[in-house]
């Protein structure tokens, strides 16, 4: 009896260890903005991804600890990434807070980034705009974007210049 006691023991605190071991193999995983678990990520679909940003090095260990030595996986929802370049516009652009406010939500709204149209297959085009990357942005008109885009359901243009990171 006391020799299966031993060795379910030992057996549990190998597990234990080896679940032990697997964790720390792990990456750090950041879901908008709040560090989560790999279970956690597996509750997020495909299509409700908007971005998935992977760092390494001195910078990730210095934000995270010794954890993120492997590494840190970033990813925004479509939605928490459209908040964050609502954000950015509004701060960048009077007229674009302004016409934010107007309409209640960015939905109203035509972008063109780096002279590509967004659209819904190709919003990550939108959502890859920071801080680092934003250059400028401009609003045009109803007019303009029905006559130059031929899109005739949104109220407003918004073209945004950045670079490739």
């Amino acid at each position: 009896m006391k020799a299966r006691i031993i060795f379910i023991s030992i057996l549990l605190i190998s597990m234990r260890a080896m679940a032990q071991s697997v964790q720390e193999d792990d990456p750090v995983y950041v879901l908008d903005s709040v560090v989560v678990t790999q279970a956690a990520i597996g509750q997020v679909t495909p299509d409700r991804i908007g971005l998935i940003t992977i760092a390494k090095g001195s910078k990730a260990v210095l934000k995270y600890g010794s954890q993120a030595a492997n590494g840190v996986v970033y990813i925004e929802t479509k939605p928490f990434a459209r908040k964050r370049v609502n954000a950015l516009l509004s701060r960048e652009s009077p007229a674009y807070d302004s016409l934010l406010r107007k309409y209640g939500n960015d939905s109203s709204f035509f972008y063109i980034v780096n002279g590509q149209p967004i659209t819904p297959t190709n919003e990550t085009g939108l959502m890859t705009v920071d801080q680092k990357t934003f250059r400028s942005v401009r609003i045009i008109s109803e007019n303009e974007v029905q006559d130059k885009y031929q899109v005739m359901d949104k109220k407003a243009g918004v073209i945004i210049t950045s670079t490739e990171d």
